[in-house]
């Protein structure tokens, strides 16, 4: 179960990290494929609207999906957490003189 959870986690770690590079540099795209530079979108270039787009609505969604998905995660480690047996903490036991 621990390494499970262990994979999990950074699978989640990848998967959002490549969604954030891809929203947050999507003007790269425009500068590997030239013929995209082509037409607008609301009366605005497309090379300029759509990195400024993806880059102030699209992180903004990413970040809202993660934030779902990592609290959903957190829930999943806590419930681990409480299947464990308890350990003695030498730190909480009271010392007898």
């Amino acid at each position: 179960m621990k390494e499970k959870i262990y994979k999990k986690e950074i699978r989640i770690t990848i998967i959002f990290s490549v969604l954030l590079l891809l929203t947050g540099h999507s003007a790269s795209i425009f500068v590997l494929f030239p013929g995209l530079q082509q037409g607008t979108l609301w009366g605005f270039p497309i090379q300029y609207i759509i990195p400024i787009l993806l880059g102030w609505f699209g992180i903004a969604v990413v970040c809202l999906i993660m934030t779902i998905v990592c609290n959903k995660f957190d829930d999943e480690m806590a419930e681990y957490v409480k299947t464990l047996a308890p350990e003695n903490d030498p730190s909480t036991e009271t010392k007898q003189k």
